[in-house]
């Protein structure tokens, strides 16, 4: 197809050959012929010269998975296997739009002979956990007068998967290094009776530990806190029930209802399996069912992340269709944990924790409100936040009645924000920890 100049140069030669036809001028005639015969002329060449094969793209990603918010380092290498040198080529990387490039350009313009290679990298920010794909890489070759140019695309697609945020797992290990768990998220740590009880190990110091169970030889010996693990302390099989629903996905896609849930159902998995506790996942809606079954390890908590990271909102939430799903697969006794803003149908809900219960297990429900995460960082007008204000207290008392239904069977509906998710979601954990709920 033409380039800009290309078509700048035939309107010019027609404009010309127009002008010389109306006054008889020769010379603007011949040269209005040259500029046209100029402009097309190289088209049968150039097509014929095009190096559809002779350009060999490699891509190097330094790794397959990220957390949200890591960095990416791409590379490019372009080799030009033909004999014929090309003289313009733009190459183009393409990225998802909601990456930020943080270094270097994800193009270049250059020329490239015969049995060169080219090589370029950029550094992006994977800004937004998901499954996504780098490519492919397209070139846009010019002729060597620039009047025209063919775009060629290297089906060459890599797939990343970027991981759900790890920051609050890391401040989370970095205050139970300093032993203020506590403190900042409202934790009470676990009583454990000392004495009589059979020792069986040691283990890494983990939030909510008490410090007179510091084993300080070990701590000499290895430079970590570490302490002394009794018979007494039990285990407890945690299943947490996320709600992939539509609903969920209300505000901004960063910090939507189902972003802040999924971040929640990280950290409590990661505190979970510290303490050496089952975790199980189920990632549910109309439109898809992911299921994992209770276990414990580095590699159950990739496969955990795995699911968290590749999670999208779509469909209904039906608590009592999850809850028969779980039930065929787990019979004994465990601590569900529902993530889930409560907007489906009541009547599905209240069904839901009713067979909840008539399995036998323990279950509590966090209920990220609805209002608090979409409006959060909006300008509203004084109209429209008394407005907002009407309809936050009118769900609020539809939600207290909610709440006061599912109490009377043994299962609390907690509401919360985008800043008190994480902390109520890890104190309700510990609070059913020490009373032994669902013991292994």
């Amino acid at each position: 197809m033409f380039s800009e100049r290309g078509r700048t140069v035939l309107l010019i030669g027609i404009f010309v050959l127009v002008g010389g036809f109306a006054f008889t001028n020769y010379f603007l005639t011949l040269l209005g012929i040259f500029l046209i015969v100029g402009s097309v002329v190289t088209s049968p060449y150039f097509q014929l010269t095009m190096p559809l094969e002779s350009l060999q793209v490699t891509r190097e990603i330094d790794k397959a998975n990220f957390f949200q918010g890591d960095f990416i380092h791409i590379k490019l290498a372009i080799r030009n296997t033909g004999r014929s040198r090309i003289d313009s080529i733009r190459i183009f990387d393409v990225y998802p739009d909601i990456f930020r490039l943080v270094l270097g350009k994800n193009e270049l313009v250059t020329r490239i002979d015969a049995g060169q290679t080219i090589k370029f990298s950029y550094i992006m920010q994977g800004t937004l956990r998901g499954k996504y794909t780098i490519g492919p890489t397209k070139f846009q070759i010019h002729d060597r007068l620039e009047f025209r140019f063919e775009e060629l695309s290297a089906e060459n697609l890599d797939e990343i998967l970027i991981y759900p945020s790890y920051q609050d797992a890391r401040i989370m290990e970095s205050l139970a290094a300093r032993r203020r768990v506590g403190y900042a998220f409202g934790i009470h740590k676990t009583r454990q009776k000392m004495g009589s009880e059979d020792f069986v190990g040691i283990r890494r110091f983990v939030s909510g530990d008490e410090s007179r169970r510091i084993d300080w030889k070990a701590v000499a010996r290895t430079h970590k806190l570490m302490v002394r693990e009794y018979e007494t302390e039990r285990n407890m099989r945690v299943f947490i029930i996320l709600d992939c629903g539509d609903t969920m996905s209300a505000g901004k896609a960063e910090n939507s209802k189902l972003e802040y849930a999924i971040r929640a159902a990280l950290l409590l998995a990661k505190a979970a399996m510290e303490r050496k506790d089952k975790v199980g996942l189920l990632a549910w809606s109309t439109s898809q069912d992911t299921y994992l079954k209770p276990s414990l390890g580095e590699g159950h908590y990739y496969r955990l992340l795995d699911i968290l990271a590749a999670i999208e909102a779509g469909g209904e939430f039906d608590l009592a269709a999850a809850v028969q799903f779980v039930a065929a697969h787990v019979t004994q006794q465990s601590f569900f944990i529902i993530l889930s803003d409560c907007e489906a149908n009541r009547a599905q809900l209240e069904k839901g924790v009713r067979l909840i219960r008539g399995h036998k297990h323990h279950a509590i429900i966090i209920a990220p409100f609805g209002p608090w995460f979409e409006i959060e960082d909006v300008y509203l007008s004084p109209v429209e936040r008394a407005l907002g204000e009407a309809i936050v207290y009118k769900l609020l008392e539809e939600r207290r009645a909610l709440s006061q239904s599912f109490r009377r069977v043994g299962v609390p509906i907690i509401d919360v924000g985008p800043g008190d998710i994480l902390p109520t979601l890890l104190s309700e954990y510990l609070k059913a920890k020490k009373k032994g709920v669902a013991q292994i």
